[in-house]
């Protein structure tokens, strides 16, 4: 009896414990006596308003409200490449105040769920998951340009190129070199330096003729992206505009005495590559020759120290009746910083009238250089702003 006595003792206080343990709460329940966590999720409060986002390109920034257990021990955030799961642990927070949690997860679209979790006294619980919020990581998708302004052929200039996911976030992660290439002319270097922090800023030089819709093109990853640039002038030594002025009271369609001939360059014309113009003296000097053609032309002599225009067709015949003639001492005058010359014509030979207006032509000849330097550019048509109307 005794030992029975003993037995019933030991079985009552054995139940009263177990209900002071319940009663409680989970603080004081060992992870060998709740291998299902069961007690513990009932208990402690899963992270709530929980948010994924992408910045810098490359980053998972995520968010959340802590645990409203406040002895908690801190938060797990798990990780999944698909929703709902399954997730693998990738961070553990220490405390319920650090509330964010950055991941650099790769490429993709990854899913989280954060778990407030207590480990004291020999326990190891956890929360049950917070809601799932997900962040899609980008791959590169495209190259973006600065906007490059005008640019001169042969002059160096910097250009920025940047790399890009496909919602316009740059690529951080993109440390490569990209391939160049232009629409027109030729680019140096062809190949850039290496991207930093997905950014490059190179400095280039194109060579070429004058164009208005120059661009850059931009190619690099793995897979292949591409990126061009905003079109831009490229700016290179033309003959811009012709004009052949009738003379005030002078007959329209007749090449005549005090008409002039105004040629307008792109920018500062290196004087002595055209020749010079006697000023009005009378010399054997012959300034232009007109030539009875098809269409009818007015050309330089050839001879040195004349003018060297190249070639003025006049777009009709009629103008010159007989031969070629020259035009002697005709008056020369530069304006606009040696970007336009006036030739004011004082003598003309075998003349004839054109009814009506005609569409001229002007060839600068290859030997015209700028006040630079740089060579004209002869593959631009300079534009017909009057002949002789």
């Amino acid at each position: 009896m005794p030992r029975l006595h003993a037995l019933v003792v030991l079985a009552l206080v054995s139940a009263v414990m177990l209900m002071f343990t319940l009663t409680s709460g989970a603080t004081f329940t060992a992870p060998t006596t709740n291998p299902s966590n069961q007690l513990a999720t009932a208990t402690l409060a899963a992270p709530t308003g929980v948010s994924a986002s992408v910045q810098n390109g490359t980053t998972a920034h995520l968010s959340w409200t802590a645990t409203s257990s406040i002895w908690a021990s801190g938060h797990n955030v798990y990780r999944g490449t698909n929703a709902a799961g399954p997730y693998s642990q990738i961070q553990q927070i220490a405390g319920r105040a650090t509330v964010t949690y950055d991941d650099v997860p790769g490429v993709g679209t990854f899913y989280y769920v954060v778990r407030g979790y207590y480990n004291a006294n020999g326990a190891n619980w956890e929360s049950i998951n917070s809601a799932e919020s997900s962040a899609t990581i980008a791959a590169l998708d495209h190259f973006t340009f600065a906007v490059i302004g005008t640019q001169h052929s042969g002059t160096a200039f910097s250009v920025t190129i940047t790399a890009r996911a496909v919602d316009n976030t740059v690529v951080t992660s993109f440390t490569g070199t990209v391939a160049l290439s232009t629409s027109s002319g030729a680019i140096s270097p062809t190949t850039s330096g290496a991207f930093s922090a997905g950014s490059r800023t190179e400095t280039v030089t194109i060579t070429g003729p004058y164009v208005t819709n120059e661009t850059i093109t931009a190619t690099g990853g793995s897979p292949s992206k591409t990126g061009t640039s905003n079109a831009f002038t490229l700016s290179h030594f033309h003959a811009s505009t012709l004009a052949l002025n009738n003379h005030t009271g002078g007959t329209a369609g007749l090449f005549e005495v005090s008409d002039t001939i105004v040629l307008t360059f792109s920018e500062a014309a290196s004087t002595a590559s055209i020749g010079t113009c006697p000023g009005g003296t009378t010399t054997s000097l012959s300034d232009l020759l007109e030539n009875d053609a098809n269409p009818d032309t007015l050309t330089a002599t050839g001879t040195a120290g004349a003018l060297n225009v190249g070639t003025i067709a006049l777009g009709n015949n009629g103008y010159f009746v007989s031969g070629a003639k020259a035009s002697k001492n005709n008056t020369c005058a530069w304006s606009g910083g040696n970007t336009v010359l006036t030739i004011t014509i004082v003598a003309v030979n075998n003349t004839g009238t054109v009814p009506g207006s005609s569409t001229a032509t002007w060839t600068p000849p290859s030997s015209l250089v700028s006040a630079a330097g740089e060579a004209i550019d002869t593959a631009q048509t300079p534009s017909v702003t009057a002949i002789l109307f």
